[in-house]
């Protein structure tokens, strides 16, 4: 039996001609009046949707990354330290395993868009910090330590 879907997906991109962002299903531009080659229109939809994902994944990479100075932090608070020290943990080794999955899934990528220019900026700052933290900090029951 199939789903009940009240929502269909709607996929965009750019139109070839204009550069306006239009829906795939559409017979001609809206902007500019040209003709819409589905096929192309498909393709051109996938790659938009994998560079939003790109961007998206990036915005939270960056989330994940500032996470970390909280629950550092919270491992000096009396009452609060095991869940600064869980969290603190957690990141520090889910941080690098996301962004090395952004590497293996998006390093194909090649675009003009300046918001997936600006994720990959993004993302190799979240990597050069998450390469720090991996190797000078240390997190064990007694809290922080800087391996020199």
């Amino acid at each position: 039996m199939g789903a009940f879907n009240l929502t269909p997906t709607v996929q965009v991109f750019p139109c070839p001609h204009c550069g306006e962002t239009i829906n795939t299903s559409l017979q001609e531009c809206s902007f500019c009046h040209s003709p819409i080659d589905h096929t192309a229109a498909k393709a051109a939809a996938a790659e938009t949707n994998r560079i939003s994902s790109a961007c998206s994944d990036a915005s939270y990479l960056k989330i994940m990354l500032a996470l970390l100075i909280p629950f550092g932090l919270l491992i000096f608070v009396p009452l609060l330290n095991l869940i600064g020290l869980v969290g603190f943990v957690f990141l520090k080794y889910a941080v690098p395993v996301m962004t090395i999955r952004w590497w293996i899934k998006y390093r194909s990528i090649t675009t003009a868009d300046p918001d997936f220019h600006s994720a990959r900026g993004t993302v190799i700052f979240v990597s050069a910090i998450t390469l720090l933290v991996v190797c000078f900090l240390r997190v064990s029951l007694f809290g922080l330590s800087v391996r020199v």
